[in-house]
C-alpha cells in the first residue's frame, strides 16, 4: 500500500484493447496441428470460433487466445500472467501437445479452481490426466443429428462447466487436491488513477439509493469518504510505518509529521491504544471486534471523520498473523458500529452530519486458505446483505478499495456473481 501518492503501473495486454472490460477473463489454450500425423485433427480455429467464443461471450467474459497474443516482447511472461490471473482457463488436450500440457501444468499449480479441460470425443486422454474431468466435444454431424445441433449440445455442456467454475469454485486442480493450502500469486499492478464504479443495492425508491462502489487508486488520494475501516489484529497493534499494509498506511497518514515527513506524534496508534485499554497489552480483543477512534490528521488531509478498527487478524508466536475464520463479521460489525454512532444523537443529528459513506479494503484476499475470489465475494456480500437488511441505515455507500488491477478484477467478478451490474451515478449524487 503506497503512501506517497500515485504510481504508474504496467499497461494491460494489448489483446484486450478496445474491448469491453468485464473484470473477468477467460484464457484459451489450443494446440498447433503442424504435422502430417495431425491431418485428422479437428480444425482448432473452428473449435474456438464455433464452440468456445460464443459460450465465453454469452457469459460476458473477456477472451484471450494463447496463440494470438498480440503484444510483442516477453511472450512467456505474459502467458504465465494470464495463466495465473484468468478467472477461467480452457485447455484443449486433444493432441497431447507438449505446449498445451506445459501451460496446463502451470495453471493447475497456480490456481485451485477455474480450469476446464476440453478434448475431441474421439481422442484419448494421456495417462497423467486420465482421472481428471474433461468436456468431450464434436464439430461434425453424426447419427442423423445436424452439425449445428451437435455444436449447440457441446456449447451447452461447456457453458455449464464454465459457469460452475465461476459461481461454485470447487477444487478442480489435481495439484491443489493433493497439496491443499498452496498459494501462487503475482505482484499486483497498481492502478494509478482514482475512479468510482457504482452498483445499486435493492430497488430504487424515495429514499437515497444504497450503493456498493469500487474505488481505484492510492488510499492516500481518497478524500470523499466519511469513515475508513482499518483491518487490524486482535491485539490492535498497528503495522510499522514502512510496511505495505492498510494498517501501516492509516497509521502514517493519520500521524503528525514534520516537514521532512518524519512522525512526531503517532496519533492513531495512541488513540487506539487508549480505546482498546488494558486488553491490548494482555489478551487483545475478540476476533471481529470493531472499535471507533478519531481520524487524527486524516480529518484535515482526507476529510475522514472517523476510523473503525476491526480485529481481522490473529497472531501466533512464531507463525505471524492469520486472517480470522469469521472475517465476514468484520464488515458487518464495522457497519453496525457506524450506524450505532449515527444513532447516538437520534433525531437531533442533522442529516448532513450523518456518517453516510464507508471505505472497506479488500482484506484477506492475499492470505492462505480460501481462494481470493471467495474472500472478495464474502466481504462484498456481507456489505450487500447489511444494506438490504437494514434499509433505515444512514449508510448510503459501502466503498471497496481496489488498489491493484487484481483487486479490481476480484471485486468486479464478485459483484457479477452476486447479480449486481454497474450503474451510472452522477458525481454530485454521492453523499
Amino acid at each position: 500500500m503506497a503512501f506517497e501518492g500515485k504510481t504508474q503501473g504496467p499497461e494491460r495486454p494489448s489483446e484486450l484493447e478496445g474491448k469491453t472490460q468485464t473484470g473477468r477473463r477467460c484464457f484459451v489454450i489450443l494446440p498447433y496441428p503442424a504435422s502430417d500425423e495431425d491431418s485428422q485433427a479437428p480444425d482448432f480455429d473452428a473449435v474456438f470460433e464455433d464452440l468456445i467464443r460464443p459460450v465465453i461471450e454469452d457469459l460476458n467474459l473477456d477472451i484471450i487466445r494463447a496463440d494470438r497474443v498480440s503484444r510483442s516482447g516477453l511472450i512467456h511472461k505474459e502467458m504465465i500472467e494470464n495463466l495465473l490471473e484468468a478467472d477461467v482457463v480452457i485447455a484443449d488436450v486433444t493432441l497431447g501437445s507438449p505446449d498445451v500440457f506445459f501451460e496446463l501444468g502451470i495453471r493447475q499449480t497456480a490456481r485451485r479452481a477455474g480450469t476446464v479441460i476440453l478434448r475431441h470425443a474421439r481422442s484419448t486422454a494421456p495417462f497423467s490426466i486420465s482421472g481428471m474431468r474433461a468436456v468431450d466435444y464434436e464439430l461434425e454431424a453424426r447419427g442423423g443429428i445436424s452439425r449445428q445441433q451437435v455444436i449447440e449440445d457441446c456449447r451447452t455442456l461447456l457453458r455449464t462447466h464454465v459457469r460452475n467454475s465461476l459461481d461454485n469454485p470447487s477444487t478442480d486442480s489435481l495439484v491443489h487436491t493433493l497439496m491443499p493450502g498452496m498459494e501462487v500469486s503475482l505482484p499486483g499492478r497498481i492502478i494509478p488513477d482514482r475512479r468510482y464504479i457504482s452498483y445499486r443495492v435493492g430497488p430504487q425508491g424515495p429514499k437515497p439509493s444504497k450503493l456498493i462502489e469500487l474505488v481505484t487508486g492510492d488510499l492516500a488520494d481518497i478524500d470523499d469518504i466519511d469513515v475508513w475501516v482499518n483491518p487490524e489484529n486482535t491485539r490492535m497493534e498497528f503495522g510499522r510505518f514502512h510496511e505495505a499494509s492498510v494498517s501501516a498506511a492509516i497509521r502514517y497518514l493519520g500521524s503528525k509529521r514534520d516537514r521532512h515527513g518524519f512522525v512526531r506524534d503517532d496519533m492513531i496508534a495512541r488513540l487506539l491504544a487508549q480505546r482498546a485499554g488494558g486488553h491490548q497489552l494482555r489478551t487483545g480483543v475478540e476476533p471481529a471486534t470493531a472499535l471507533l477512534t478519531e481520524p487524527g490528521m486524516l480529518r484535515k488531509t482526507n476529510k475522514v471523520r472517523l476510523l473503525v478498527h476491526t480485529a481481522a487478524y490473529q497472531g501466533e508466536p512464531g507463525r505471524g498473523y492469520r486472517l480470522i475464520g469469521a472475517y465476514r463479521k468484520c464488515v458487518g460489525n464495522a457497519l453496525a458500529t457506524i450506524d450505532a454512532e449515527n444513532n447516538r444523537f437520534g433525531a437531533k443529528m442533522s442529516p448532513k452530519k450523518a456518517l453516510k459513506s464507508v471505505l472497506i479494503p479488500l482484506f484477506g484476499t492475499r492470505s492462505g486458505g480460501e481462494s481470493p475470489h471467495e474472500r472478495a465475494q464474502g466481504l462484498i456480500q456481507t456489505a450487500q446483505q447489511y444494506l438490504l437488511n437494514w434499509p433505515d441505515s444512514k449508510i448510503e455507500r459501502a466503498v471497496f478499495l481496489c488498489h491493484t488491477q487484481a483487486d479490481l478484477e476480484l471485486a468486479q467478478a464478485a459483484l457479477y456473481r452476486l447479480g449486481l451490474r454497474a450503474v451510472s451515478v452522477p458525481r454530485g449524487g454521492r453523499a
